[in-house]
């Protein structure tokens, strides 16, 4: 009697199957990397010619006399004589969490900002373990924005776009000025209001037709202690929701020509609770 097994039939074809599978979600990794990076690359290209168009206008200028007196101090001590940088690149580390997910993960993120227009591309990477993790880019220019979240860089979790991320972005850029504030200094895309708290000031940013508030809160140094804005979106079940966010600072250190904050928490100020979600530690900045 004779027995026949199946199994060395089966195993080439099985190992075919496999490492087509495997080839497969190589090209498809590769060809959503090189995407975008296209899509990083035609950012950038607009920022480079916002920023060049930046320099041959008149703008009207706000008097620092008529500065609310905080906004005064505040820039004297964070900026001095330091000229404006038109780019800035910063590296950062920390923690970041969500409402849905509420574990910790590992943070690790560079930015590239423009200092004289609204604008960035923000990349991170989370790790919550080897098999999970995602990368999220967050991206600003001429009044669009727009973001990504992916597991394994691979698979698209998150995709905003549209009025929402316009705005909740072009808010993200103006609360992280505390890294390159002479973006702060009045001019003709930003203005100050004064706040009947004579320690805060509301900063006033319009782009391309989207404007957008954040209200500064100052030490009795100088120095910003938190920011809270109205205008931006939390990504919920219903869809996107506008909340409250603060964003306190802390850690200031004079970095070459400027005074930053060297950590930021941030926080989504929810109806039933303070929800802290990210954290984050610069490393290392670059102005040029």
């Amino acid at each position: 009697m004779q027995v026949f097994s199946s199994v060395p039939a089966l195993m080439p074809k099985a190992l075919f199957i496999a490492v087509a599978a495997i080839a497969a979600l190589v090209v498809i990794f590769v060809a959503r990397a090189l995407s975008d990076r296209v899509r990083r690359r035609r950012l950038l290209a607009r920022l480079k010619a916002a920023i060049a168009q930046r320099r041959h206008q008149q703008l009207a200028v706000q008097s620092p006399a008529m500065l609310p007196e905080p906004v005064q101090r505040y820039l004297q001590r964070a900026i001095g004589n330091a000229q404006p940088a038109e780019w800035v690149e910063l590296y950062e580390e920390g923690a970041f969490r969500s409402v849905a997910y509420p574990r910790w993960g590992k943070l690790t993120a560079r930015g590239i900002y423009s200092g004289t227009v609204p604008g960035m591309v923000w990349n991170a990477r989370v790790w919550y373990s080897p098999i999970r993790w995602y990368t999220i880019e967050l991206a600003y220019a001429t009044g669009s924005g727009r973001g990504s979240m992916k597991l394994w860089n691979l698979l698209t979790l998150f995709d905003p776009d549209g009025p929402e991320a316009n705005e909740a972005l072009l808010v993200r850029v103006l609360m992280e000025t505390v890294w390159f504030p002479t973006s702060l200094l009045p001019g003709g895309l930003l203005r100050w209001e004064p706040l009947e708290n004579p320690a805060a000031a509301r900063a006033v940013l319009s782009d391309h037709g989207i404007t957008i508030r954040a209200d500064f809160y100052f030490t009795a140094d100088g120095d910003v202690e938190r920011i809270v804005t109205l205008d931006k979106y939390r990504d919920a079940d219903t869809g996107f929701e506008r909340e409250q966010c603060t964003m306190y600072c802390s850690d200031w250190q004079q970095c070459g020509p400027v005074r930053i904050p060297m950590e930021v928490r941030l926080e989504w100020n929810l109806e039933r609770e303070n929800f802290e979600y990210m954290r984050r530690r610069v490393v290392e900045v670059h102005y040029r």
